[in-house]
């Protein structure tokens, strides 16, 4: 069975729904609100005077039209059709591929409130960057199904080990049979979790966003003891990492709770009123950002457009993952199930990001295998916008520090041809390691099997024991 190949594609809107889009805007009644003290304006939701502007300035300035050139012109999308669990998903991704001798295959996965727009501003970057030392990347950025131009699924039982799966296939279709996984928000639940189900494929994930539960008493105990003194000490502070997630959960999670028991509720009314789905995001992304950002009138009219264009309501579906009868399997799948060790992980924190959890806890919860962790003092829950180049530093350096086997793997990769390169070489030379392992333990070498086995995973890049402590860690 020959595989899908992807179809290029460009954002053509019919004039009937921009239309529909303008004179809604054009038409939109802005409600009255209540006068709140300095500092506290966005504390109700979106300030009126904030929705008045944006109306008038949509129904005024805003040119979709130019938008929709600018983005044609800059990103090369395709579509590729992806059978999972019975239906056929039409994905819509990102693809630019690197000219670069040596580049590695990086897929990076949007959440909510965003859109594949969010490889926009490090796409250049990562794919061709002006210094030829640098690492460079093949780019893809699917757009998550229901999104943007991803046609959504029918099922109601459709997770996301579903849409693990179908960007596994997207990746495998292309011809990359290794590649790193990276991103935040629902992005970094789904790599997270392509990573548990696909470790021969997704080798490496970098995130930007960690939700974990926290360390198991039995499983864990010395982890768990950290978490309580941890959660003790960090009580005190409320701008800390346990004051942001529980201000979070207490005060901004409204929409998280709408949108994952009545999602088709919710969509009748953002789907009917541009101005509605504007200020539905508006609001989230706001409190998202670190004070020094600011968000461009354009870009947050052009980030509610990539809503309003598929006229679904799995942008809010998406929430349903951990609720009612889902919530049991996205424990099982994700909160409660570390990453295999053969898989390296790395994590950039923002202070502004409402999951951060430290280090300990995510080696407990996440992954026992972290190679990379930086802690940064500025940026939030948006880093490709709000610090693209530092995000672009960060998956460099992660990058360095992923095993010498699994990195020589993913630059081995040729996708010009659209079919998986067979690896029974690499195989054949696991197993003269494990002989040569035998070997040495046996000429008394080593004191354990395990030392001798991790001299030459060190040396080699191999990891037939299957993980073990991180090789190098960069917690700054």
């Amino acid at each position: 069975m020959s595989r899908p190949t992807p179809s290029p594609f460009k954002i053509s809107i019919s004039a009937t729904d921009l239309d529909f889009i303008d004179e809604r805007v054009h038409t939109a009644r802005i409600p009255l609100g209540v006068d709140l003290p300095p500092g506290k304006e966005w504390s109700r939701g979106v300030p009126v005077s904030t929705m008045t502007y944006l109306q008038e300035y949509w129904d005024k300035k805003y040119d979709w039209r130019a938008v929709e050139t600018r983005i044609n012109s800059h990103l090369k999308m395709f579509t590729m059709p992806i059978q999972q669990d019975g239906e056929e998903i039409a994905m819509h991704f990102v693809y630019h591929r690197s000219d670069k001798e040596n580049a590695v295959p990086l897929l990076f996965q949007h959440g909510w409130p965003g859109s594949f727009l969010e490889v926009d501003k490090i796409i250049d970057d990562l794919t061709n960057p002006q210094d030829p030392n640098l690492q460079a990347y093949h780019v893809i950025a699917p757009s998550l199904p229901g999104f943007g131009f991803s046609s959504p699924s029918s099922s109601p039982d459709f997770n996301l080990l579903s849409i693990a799966s179908i960007n596994n296939k997207i990746m495998l279709n292309l011809g990359y049979s290794t590649y790193i996984a990276q991103g935040g928000d629902w992005g970094s639940m789904i790599a997270r979790t392509m990573a548990s189900n696909f470790p021969e494929s997704c080798v490496a994930v970098h995130v930007n966003m960690m939700a974990a539960a926290p360390p198991s008493w039995w499983r864990h105990p010395l982890a768990f003891l950290w978490f309580v003194v941890w959660a003790i000490w960090m009580e005190k502070q409320k701008d800390g990492k346990l004051g942001r997630m529980l201000w979070w959960r207490e005060e901004e999670s409204g929409y998280a709770e709408i949108q994952g028991t009545k999602p088709q509720t919710i969509s009748y009314a953002l789907a009917d009123s541009p101005i509605g789905m504007l200020a539905w995001l508006r609001d989230k992304m706001e409190p998202l950002v670190d004070d020094d950002f600011k968000w461009e009138d354009e870009d947050v009219i052009t980030w509610a457009m990539m809503y309003l264009i598929p006229k679904s309501s799995a942008h809010a579906a998406i929430y349903t993952n951990f609720k009612g009868s889902k919530l049991k399997d996205f424990e099982t799948y994700l909160l409660n199930k570390r990453i295999p060790p053969t898989v390296d992980f790395g994590a950039s924190c923002f202070p502004k990001e409402v999951f951060n959890i430290p280090s300990f806890w995510a080696r407990a919860s996440i992954s026992e295998n972290i190679v990379f962790w930086r802690e940064h003092a500025r940026g939030g829950h948006f880093p490709s916008i709000e610090r693209p180049h530092v995000l672009i530093q960060d998956i460099r350096d992660f990058s360095a520090r992923i095993g010498r086997g699994r990195m020589g793997g993913l630059k081995r990769i040729n996708s010009d041809k659209i079919s998986n390169p067979p690896l029974p070489r690499q195989r054949k030379r696991t197993c003269n390691h494990q002989a040569r392992a035998r070997k040495a333990k046996q000429k008394r070498e080593f004191k354990t099997f395990e030392q001798a086995g991790n001299f030459f995973k060190e040396r080699d890049g191999f990891y037939f024991f299957g993980g073990g402590a991180p090789r190098h860690v960069d917690f700054e």
